[in-house]
């Protein structure tokens, strides 16, 4: 995909469609300005008055006259004083996937005035323009990468454009940033839908180890043998029931003085999760090829990170495992011994991306990192208290979290802060180990798995996990425009944002 970014008036730009947008509070003038540019080609729909310039509201109408395009969509954003960053995302992803249905491949989308925008909304002029170019970019993808005949085409060339020179430096730049990010969601994205069958955690790891190379970050990759010899005990008990052995992955990028202390991410890696011995019910099961969306969100930002020279130490820990049901695998009632050497009682071996995050969360102590974020779709009562909408948040310094929240409400990757009460500990307790993996049914579920997780960080560095199970794939009611059906991508841009914010 060929993307551009030009200072040229509308009619001079050369394209197969061309997109104008509008205030609905001053669409009237706009389309009287579009007319008058067009030689009189908007007149019936002036006439009609059928585009009011409602948010997300789109027309496509044909143009003559003296211009390079002959197709002209009108965009409206809907009241100017209502305006905010995901409602810039939603009105151009929405604006993208008409043209997408129209089998264009060749489309530009003109930027509107960034310094009235920025006096509604008060943020900066290239937050504006990240927003809308990642509502275009980010409904570029489709599902359907295994079937034959695909409908969905992304378009090869995208055209953003301004005849106002004033913003011409910050709006390249930001073009340019916004696609790596937005390639580093989709390469979650595609990472989260790929079928298990596809991607066992062996070829995980081949695929980021390969992909590595391009982006400019490290990865070391620990098979069976190295995670035995470490005494992981999370990681081999939770892989023992499949035929696919587990890896460790380990990511680093240094875009700082090597003697900085960075920051750590850890992303829950079950590649897939049948429940094991505590048998999932079948529907819904497929699904489960997506439960290693928080190692796909620490690969999205590292690709994003590197490719953004952001001037920050960054650590990736990513365990690896299917968790399958057979002779050999972990059961309820079992003890077993993490890397830190805490044992655990297995209460329910559908818990297990808390025990794999055990070893990864003590192992992440060998970095004195400055803070340490787990990011997992850890626990189904997620979605019971949030829905698809917010993800958890939980953790032990109050300055981290509050970083993260606010990184979350600028890319709308938001987040809502769960307590961890030292109350809750004595319901993790166990009669034969130092704590159980589960805490009892139906009760605090989230919670108790930001509980189970705080046993293994203490007070060795700051740390915040997140439990995006809420928010790692899409249903029907929660898919906005610049989504598709499966998985989200959650956690690529919130880190990318947060650690832009750390870097500075």
């Amino acid at each position: 995909m060929k993307i551009k970014f030009e200072v040229k008036k509308i009619k001079d730009i050369r394209a197969e469609v061309v997109t104008s947008v509008t205030f609905e509070d001053s669409s009237d003038q706009k389309l009287q300005w579009l007319n008058t540019l067009y030689k009189g080609s908007l007149e019936p729909l002036m006439e009609t008055k059928d585009f009011k310039g409602s948010v997300n509201q789109t027309i496509v109408t044909y143009v003559g006259g003296e211009t390079k395009s002959k197709r002209l969509q009108v965009l409206g954003l809907g009241n100017s004083k209502e305006i905010s960053l995901e409602k810039l995302r939603i009105a151009y992803a929405s604006a993208s996937k008409k043209l997408n249905a129209l089998k264009l491949t060749s489309v530009a989308f003109e930027i509107p005035d960034l310094s009235f925008i920025k006096s509604i909304i008060n943020h900066s002029h290239s937050d504006i323009l990240q927003a809308i170019c990642e509502g275009v970019f980010l409904s570029q993808y489709t599902t359907k990468k295994y079937v034959s005949k695909n409908d969905f085409a992304p378009f090869d060339e995208i055209v953003f454009f301004t005849d106002s020179p004033k913003y011409t430096k910050e709006a390249a730049d930001a073009v340019k940033n916004t696609r790596i990010i937005s390639d580093a969601v989709l390469m979650a994205r595609e990472l989260e839908n790929e079928p298990s069958n596809m991607l066992t955690p062996e070829k995980f790891a081949e695929f980021v180890k390969k992909s590595s190379v391009k982006a400019g970050y490290n990865v070391t990759v620990f098979d069976e043998k190295k995670i035995y010899q470490l005494n992981m005990g999370g990681v081999i008990n939770v892989s023992k029931g499949s035929n696919n052995p587990p890896r460790f992955l380990i990511l680093q990028y240094f875009g700082s003085n090597k003697s900085e202390k960075p920051y750590v991410l850890v992303g829950k890696g079950v590649t897939f999760d049948s429940g094991g011995i505590s048998l999932k019910p079948a529907q819904g099961m497929e699904a489960m090829k997506m439960d290693m969306g928080g190692a796909a969100a620490v690969v999205g930002a590292f690709e994003a990170v590197s490719k953004l020279k952001l001037r920050v130490n960054l650590i990736g820990l990513i365990p690896a495992v299917e968790n399958m049901p057979s002779g050999t695998a972990y059961k309820p009632g079992d003890v077993i011994k993490s890397y830190s050497g805490i044992t655990i009682e297995i209460d329910n071996t559908d818990a297990e991306g808390r025990v794999i995050l055990a070893d990864a969360l003590d192992y992440a102590a060998n970095y004195k990192p400055k803070a340490v974020i787990d990011i997992c779709t850890l626990t189904g009562a997620a979605i019971i208290c949030f829905g698809h909408l917010l993800a958890g948040l939980m953790g032990n310094d109050s300055e981290l979290k509050k970083k993260i929240f606010n990184a979350g409400e600028k890319t709308y990757e938001r987040v809502w802060e769960m307590p961890l009460y030292d109350d809750y500990d004595k319901l993790m307790k166990s009669d034969v180990a130092e704590i159980k993996n589960t805490g009892p049914s139906r009760q605090a579920g989230t919670i108790m798995g930001g509980i189970f997780l705080k046993k293994f960080t203490g007070d060795k560095y700051p740390w915040a996990h997140l439990d995006i199970a809420s928010v790692g794939f899409n249903v029907a009611e929660s898919i906005t425009e610049y989504q598709t059906p499966g998985a989200t991508g959650y956690g690529v841009r919130l880190f990318v944002e947060l650690l832009k914010n750390l870097s500075h």
